[in-house]
């Protein structure tokens, strides 16, 4: 009997770690990832282009929640000409919307930079919109100067006039 309980133990202890695999296999592979993003960060010219047009070609060929966050992280790169965060929304909203309840390495990665772009977006448009306020202002000072030069510009006219006037006999 107490064989029989040793065996179904280890036999649930090895069915829990298989049921762990997936998410240490998924955890090494979002850390390989950001491993990667920090790579071609520091890559430039045509070795990045190159990077860039081969894990745009993986996602082409087999999209999967991998190759999109892939695809998404090499599209966040700092001054990389192919910056699009609009598509990268579209690539990791596929990612964090993936059917299925349960948390996974990649979806909270998916979730962080989906909140960090959302954001960033949301501070630029913030931004814009103070830059568009400070340009309004700015317009109008200066409507508001040219009005004032304009009647400087008049009274000094009729200084001179009633100088002239008081000059004549």
């Amino acid at each position: 009997m107490r064989r029989l309980v040793a065996a179904l133990a280890a036999l649930l202890l090895l069915a829990g770690c298989a049921s762990l695999r997936p998410a240490a296999d998924e955890a090494a592979e979002v850390v390989a990832m950001l491993a990667r993003y920090d790579r071609l960060a520091t890559l430039k010219g045509e070795e990045l282009r190159h990077e860039f047009s081969a894990t745009q070609e993986a996602h082409d060929r087999a999209p999967s929640d991998s190759t999109r966050l892939h695809l998404a992280l090499a599209m966040l790169l700092p001054r990389a000409p192919w910056r699009d965060e609009g598509r990268v929304l579209l690539l990791l909203g596929a990612v964090a919307a993936a059917p299925g309840e349960q948390r996974s390495p990649r979806r909270d990665l998916a979730q962080f930079l989906l909140t960090m772009v959302t954001e960033r977006q949301r501070t630029q448009h913030d931004e814009q919109r103070k830059l568009d306020q400070l340009g309004s202002q700015l317009r109008e000072e200066r409507r508001k100067g040219e009005d004032m030069r304009k009647k400087i510009e008049s009274l000094l006219s009729i200084d001179k006039d009633m100088r002239t006037r008081r000059r004549e006999p």
